[in-house]
């Protein structure tokens, strides 16, 4: 997550004067070398449901049906040789997790095969979003039916 910010902070350093950029090379810096608790007590807005449908749009999955009962906020695709969550996804449902206990919205989980090769995947996904503090009654399951040969979860930021 810091390489984000990093990636971010040095986009945005063009066309500064050579004292500004060391105030915010300094900045950032001490940011980075914050124990846990100093910045956690730090007042951010996490991630909004509004910019992960965004990069969802520019990921390979742009040509994705749009839910009618909400916003699309995150898509897991796998073929049945692959079926496990990598390390990215569990980074998008942590930041799925934020987004839903900042902007407190449901989230609908729908599966293309709910009932039986993608049963472990979608507990594991329930897992990972109540163990980073979305509650149990925030969450609903539901399949649906998808012309997609492969496997497919959607997250759905329910309106």
């Amino acid at each position: 997550m810091r390489c984000l910010f990093l990636i971010i902070f040095l986009n945005s350093c063009e066309n500064k004067s050579i004292s500004e950029f060391d105030k915010n090379i300094e900045e950032l810096i001490t940011w980075s070398l914050l124990e846990k608790n100093d910045y956690q007590s730090i007042n951010y807005t996490p991630i909004s449901s509004k910019t992960l449908a965004g990069l969802l749009t520019l990921q390979e999955h742009k040509n994705i049906t749009q839910p009618e009962d909400g916003i699309l906020i995150g898509y897991f695709s796998f073929q049945s040789n692959k079926m496990f969550i990598n390390d990215s996804d569990k980074d998008l449902l942590i930041l799925i997790s934020k987004a839903q206990k900042y902007e407190n919205f449901d989230i609908l989980i729908q599966s293309n095969d709910i009932k039986s090769n993608l049963n472990d995947i979608v507990d594991e996904i329930i897992t990972i979003l109540s163990s980073n503090g979305v509650n149990s009654s925030n969450i609903k399951l539901n399949s649906i039916a998808d012309k997609n040969l492969d496997f497919a979860i959607r997250i759905i930021k329910l309106l």
